[in-house]
């Protein structure tokens, strides 16, 4: 009888406490880490805090960089989700509160690079152009033509900005100037370079 009420109440535990999710544990590099090993990790998986930024000089580069008139490009946020569309001059940009996040780009099988970026929290941008809370998807696009989206379920948690600056100076046209887009704990081919639209959809 009683192994029969033991039975039931860890049933009674079980329905009313359903299994939490526990976050894993991220694996710390050590300073000394190779490159030829971060190349087959996750960037959700590990903290690279400890690892040595790496210089300008050794930033890998992908792409062929466009011409690019700062006089006349602007970035376009706009889409069906969007109340206020926005027309945004790179000295706009410059004016809006910035963040400074180091923060490691894996291409996977390739390089990794492990810098500080600065620039404006995509949130702030969202906010901005008055985004409505019930949207499904946002897309970066750039000068080049490429693009890369985010569901709004991939956004959440993470911190996604528009960088204007890296290791302290402005961006490299090789790496994307004016701006490109740093997605923490995302692969690299989703951090646009050169972007030139946001749309909300």
């Amino acid at each position: 009888m009683r192994k029969i009420l033991l039975l039931m109440v860890i049933a009674v535990i079980t329905v009313s406490f359903p299994a939490v999710s526990v976050p894993k544990e991220r694996v710390l590099l050590k300073p000394d880490t190779l490159d030829s090993d971060i190349i087959f990790m996750r960037p959700d998986e590990i903290d690279p805090s400890l690892l040595p930024l790496d210089s300008i000089e050794d930033l890998h580069t992908t792409g062929i960089p466009p011409e690019i008139d700062l006089k006349t490009w602007r970035l376009e946020v706009f889409g069906e989700n969007v109340r206020n569309p926005l027309s945004l001059s790179y000295e706009e940009l410059k004016a809006m509160n910035m963040v400074k996040k180091k923060a490691i780009l894996i291409c996977p099988s390739f390089f990794a690079d492990y810098a500080e970026w600065e620039g404006v929290p995509l949130a702030d941008i969202l906010k901005l152009a008055r985004v409505k809370k019930d949207y499904k998807k946002v897309t970066f696009k750039a000068e080049d033509g490429y693009r890369t989206s985010f569901e709004k379920n991939e956004i959440k948690g993470k911190l996604l900005f528009l960088a204007l600056r890296v290791n302290g100076q402005d961006l490299p046209k090789e790496h994307g100037f004016p701006v490109r887009l740093v997605a923490e704990d995302t692969l690299g081919g989703s951090w646009v370079k050169w972007l030139s639209s946001i749309q909300v959809d």
